[in-house]
């Protein structure tokens, strides 16, 4: 059907608009602001961040679904928060900030939802960069240097913003009927389409075959299970890391994650520099989540000496389930979990106890 009819124009299924806003953005943005597709470029966006998630993140939703189902659906909840807010802040920033400016500059022809679906199309580069990136670091088993990662965001950052300057001018004229795209604009953008689809496909594979071997990696850390091992720095005068803590058997262990930030944290901070000196077979370590240095120096400042204090890295905190903090982790000297306290109040003191009484007994 032709475009006078009010038919979607020809080449323009979901893969091809995809593909339109990489290798022929001026005709994904008049698409975008032709008022007979509405929304669509919102909602194709919506598309393109699930598939996206899928293929970058859907090992630690995996684990934040089971966290839900198995320990609290609150914390499942808090991980999947915490996940897609890492992941899409500043994407979604781009997109409001973006709409807006387009919006204000748009002039005695302002609407606000077709500066949305400019943006939506100018935010699409973001979303692909991050997935070419992260899936071929992941395929190498590797991660990206953060000078790489630096170069990548502002590469992306620069292509979304390129598009979002061309946006401007279908954002000030009036809304066009836009007709069909000519077949040497359609193919190269079904091309491009198709090449992010298969990207996307080989990141859920990686994911599913990493998932399928280390399922126990993402299972949540509960009463009686194997405490995960680590290896993390610890934290010596000035911020500087040293030598790593690395957690094995043998000794009674109480992990405490914590930040400089957090009021409950610091009030807890006495009783555990206090089970430090009393059990001097018992290991208790505070796993700072924030800034090394500040750590360094709050602890010294107060005078708790007997901590070891470490540096997380993220991972042993997201393997841990970290969410409300402060988060405390009982291990008895055969490596087993004996206490998970989500949120502090509890007694730390009778759990070292009971974990000690354990060992005596074998």
């Amino acid at each position: 059907m032709s475009a006078a009819t009010g038919a979607p124009a020809a080449g323009s299924g979901l893969v091809g608009r995809i593909g339109l806003a990489l290798v022929r953005p001026r005709w994904a943005l008049a698409v975008a602001g032709d008022r007979r597709f509405a929304g669509r470029s919102g909602t194709d966006l919506i598309v393109l961040i699930a598939i996206v998630l899928a293929a970058t993140q859907l090992r630690g939703l995996a684990g934040a679904v089971w966290l839900g189902s198995a320990i609290d659906a609150g914390l499942g909840l808090r991980a999947v928060t915490r996940i897609l807010t890492g992941a899409l802040t500043l994407d979604l920033s781009f997109l409001v900030v973006g709409a807006l400016v387009l919006w204000l500059g748009a002039g005695p022809r302002r609407n606000l939802g077709r500066a949305f679906d400019l943006a939506c199309v100018a935010a699409v580069p973001l979303l692909v960069i991050d997935l070419g990136a992260i899936v071929v670091a992941r395929g190498a088993d590797a991660q990206i240097p953060t000078a790489a990662g630096w170069i990548l965001r502002g590469a992306s950052w620069g292509w979304a913003g390129a598009l979002l300057a061309l946006a401007w001018r279908p954002a000030r004229t009036a809304p066009l009927v836009v007709p069909p795209p000519p077949r040497e604009v359609v193919r190269p953008a079904r091309l491009a389409g198709w090449v992010v689809i298969a990207v996307v496909a080989v990141g859920v594979g990686l994911h599913v075959t990493w998932l399928t071997r280390n399922l126990d990696l993402i299972r949540p850390v509960d009463d009686g299970m194997e405490a995960p091992a680590f290896a993390l720095p610890t934290i010596g005068p000035r911020g500087e890391l040293g030598r790593p803590f690395v957690l094995g058997k043998g000794r009674v262990t109480v992990l405490d994650f914590w930040a400089t930030w957090c009021g409950p944290c610091l009030r807890a901070m006495p009783k555990l520099e206090a089970i430090a000196a009393r059990y001097p077979d018992v290991d208790v370590v505070a796993i700072n989540l924030d800034d090394a240095a500040a750590a360094r120096a709050m602890l010294d400042e107060r005078g708790w000496t007997r901590l070891v204090l470490v540096a997380n890295d993220g991972k042993v905190s997201q393997r841990y389930n970290v969410g409300p903090i402060p988060h405390s982790v009982v291990i008895d000297a055969s490596g087993i979990v004996r206490h998970v306290a989500r949120g502090g109040g509890f007694d730390a003191e009778a759990a070292v106890r009971a974990a000690l009484a354990r060992q005596i007994r074998k």
